[in-house]
């Protein structure tokens, strides 16, 4: 903030000191101030405008965006339950065929899980 210094008149020395400096506040650019120029004031008014309308603009154009985005998850929210429970029963029929599977073939079901051991082994070094 700019500050104007003005001189306190009592000090003994004839040159200004530190201690003898009183600060007031520039107040030149408050509004209502005579100093102030017009043209900024009226250039200040013409970016404020300018950034509301750019802004009213930005909002405007991205309302259709996010109602679509929010149309999408519902959508999706809707579909989540029944794409759930799709999905464990695939889980508890591909484990079910896995259990018949390895009842009636016992031996080849140690077989191929050992087999399968392996390659993981070799890979995995």
């Amino acid at each position: 903030m700019h500050e104007t210094i003005h001189h306190d008149s009592k000090a003994d020395v004839p040159w200004a000191t530190h201690e003898a400096r009183v600060r007031v506040p520039d107040t030149s650019m408050l509004p209502g101030r005579e100093k102030a120029p017009p043209a900024a004031a009226g250039l200040l008014d013409q970016a404020v405008q300018g950034a509301r309308d750019t802004i009213d603009g930005l909002a405007h154009g991205a309302a259709p965006a996010v109602r679509q985005l929010g149309e999408h998850v519902s959508a999706a929210e809707d579909a989540l339950p029944a794409k759930t429970g799709q999905l464990r029963e695939s889980r508890d029929k591909w484990a079910e065929g896995m259990r018949t599977t390895v009842r009636r073939n016992p031996l080849v079901s140690v077989a191929a899980a050992l087999a399968l051991g392996a390659v993981i082994a070799r890979i995995t070094r």
